[in-house]
């Protein structure tokens, strides 16, 4: 395979042996993988999922769901606040078919699609548990039950139960501190199930988050799980414990263009509209933007140690590497490395190469949507 600029590499066999992780974890917790699509993003990655026997999905927007009805999916869920304003692309969905589901996650949004939707959706209500990015605050009682009321006697509007995502567990230190964030949150979603129940309406709870679904043992309760990032991992994955080095999926390819003896580092071609702006901060304080590894045939090297990424600008990536590596690698090599956040990287780079050198799509890299 010739690369020759930067280019994202998935391990296929990685990927469909994290699905089949994931599968036996909701199997064991009696729970049912959701699986969230956000991270992918591609008609290939979905049909790793398909051919698994998973028929129901989610995604981060209308545009992505509307990219994969195209591909077949109908039991889609919009995992996002909804957006009122793209009403006619819902319309359109639910036209051809799709059994779509919304996140509510404001108190206005029942009356303001009073009229304006064509077919029934089903309705997950978004339940800010602690983490305090979006939803209804989970202790504000009053405003649940006059949703629930709302959505009760809304004409279009199905009420299908609770959607949390614990997403303090990507900030733990260990993985007491994801059982424990797990827990709580459990809690308080099996107690506004009961809530529902009061009012005639049966719940079920959908939870979502990598580092809880792949590390908690405990779901009891939980009839559905909904993490993303698991089909790839990454290195905040693995520094948190969550997955192994081996489990990571994707590496970014980039070439080396430039080497400074006075600096003792390389120019690599790959800067942040390649991996983001993400990144950790090792012991000494030091920006960490990637992990380096070394390209092989059928896939790549374990992690290489002292030769990361310690600054990126938009094209440039700074390579800082120990003496012994600084004399092993040349103007002209391709190295690989290890991305912070899967997600954002994949979402930059538009497609995947796979290691048998086909290319597969991105949603962002068609023209399709």
């Amino acid at each position: 395979m010739k690369i020759t600029r930067p280019t994202l590499l998935l391990d296929v066999a990685k990927a469909e042996l994290n699905v089949d992780k994931m599968l036996d974890k909701a199997k064991k917790t009696q729970s049912r993988l959701v699986p969230h699509f956000k991270t992918h993003q591609s008609k290939q990655v979905g049909e790793l999922f398909r051919k698994k026997g998973i028929e129901a999905i989610s995604v981060s927007s209308v545009k992505m769901a509307t990219y994969f009805a195209k591909q077949g999916w109908k039991d889609i869920t919009i995992a996002f606040p909804f957006n009122s304003l793209e009403r006619d692309e819902v319309n359109a969905l639910t036209g051809v078919g799709v059994d779509l589901t919304i996140l509510i996650s404001d108190r206005s949004t029942p009356a303001l699609l009073k009229g304006l939707l064509e077919d029934s959706v089903s309705v997950l209500i978004e339940i800010d548990a602690g983490y305090g990015r979006s939803g209804i605050v989970h202790d504000d009682n009053e405003a649940i039950t006059d949703l629930l009321q709302e959505i009760k006697e809304h004409s279009h509007l199905q009420f299908k139960g609770f959607y949390a995502h614990p997403g303090d567990t990507y900030h733990a230190d260990e993985t007491s501190e994801i059982n424990a964030l797990w827990s709580d949150v459990r809690n308080v979603m099996l107690g506004l199930k009961q809530q529902a129940k009061q009012m005639g309406l049966s719940a079920l709870i959908r939870m979502g988050d990598t580092p809880g679904c792949t590390m908690v043992e405990d779901m009891k309760g939980i009839d559905e799980i909904s993490p993303g990032n698991f089909i790839f991992y990454d290195l905040v994955m693995n520094y948190l414990g969550v997955c192994s080095e081996d489990e990571i999926a994707v590496a970014l390819a980039c070439p080396i263009v430039a080497k400074s003896e006075a600096h003792r580092q390389f120019v690599i071609h790959g800067g942040a509209v390649h991996f983001s702006k993400d990144h950790l901060i090792d012991g000494s304080g030091e920006k960490n933007f990637g992990e380096m590894v070394i390209l092989e045939e059928g896939g790549w090297s374990t992690i290489i140690p002292e030769a990361r990424l310690t600054a990126l600008s938009q094209e440039h990536g700074i390579l800082k590497v120990s003496d012994e590596v600084f004399d092993t690698l040349e103007v002209g090599d391709v190295v690989g490395f290890l991305p912070i956040h899967s997600c954002l990287t994949a979402n930059l780079m538009k497609s995947y190469t796979t290691l048998q050198g086909e290319v597969w799509e991105h949603l962002e890299g068609t023209s399709t949507c």
